[in-house]
């Protein structure tokens, strides 16, 4: 079946490079909720309100450290949070 003759051609057509756009995303508040989601029920403690003193301690710690960082780290690509993230779970010592 033929092409019909008014149509453009395509085939020497190479696409236009996309523009690199930078997230936005609140990255305390993910780094908050992959603390909450993987690390919070790890948290040991005697008593269950020492657990959640030590809980809440430690994410401050974090949040801490993470605010502190990004003042030096701009996040521009989920590349970029992923590795921020490990970066500061490391620092903090959650992680090897």
């Amino acid at each position: 079946m033929a092409l019909p003759q008014n149509l453009p051609q395509t085939n020497n057509v190479s696409p236009a490079p996309l523009a690199a756009v930078p997230i936005t995303i609140d990255t305390l508040a993910y780094i908050s909720d992959v603390y909450d989601s993987l690390f919070a029920s790890q948290v040991a403690g005697s008593t269950p309100i020492l657990k959640n003193i030590r809980s809440i301690l430690l994410k401050k710690i974090l949040l801490e450290q993470a605010a502190q960082q990004l003042l030096f780290h701009p996040i521009l690509t989920f590349d970029d949070l992923t590795s921020f993230t490990i970066e500061i779970l490391r620092r903090t010592a959650l992680l090897p």
